[in-house]
């Protein structure tokens, strides 16, 4: 998974643990993909907000809280493909 120098950065610069942070540093934070951060927020999982720039901001603890519920991987019951 690649992070943006923009997202690093402001990972780097994040001092609070409640901190609103951009999607992009929460990926990074949890370590998913930015994609996995916008399906939790569509089911419910996360709370977010619009800054001054319209960008999409989750609160760093929620994200750390979530993550830890979630499991890697394919779902239960999910078939695997042979061939």
């Amino acid at each position: 998974m690649t992070v943006d120098i923009e997202a690093k950065d402001e990972l780097r610069n994040a001092a609070k643990p409640s901190e609103w942070v951009t999607v992009p540093v929460a990926a990074a934070l949890a370590g998913r993909a930015p994609r996995t951060i916008y399906d939790w927020i569509t089911k419910g999982d996360l709370a977010t907000r619009q800054n001054r720039d319209n960008v999409t901001e989750v609160r760093s603890n929620a994200v750390v809280r979530v993550e830890a519920t979630k499991r890697r991987g394919r779902p239960k019951g999910s078939p695997t493909l042979r061939w």
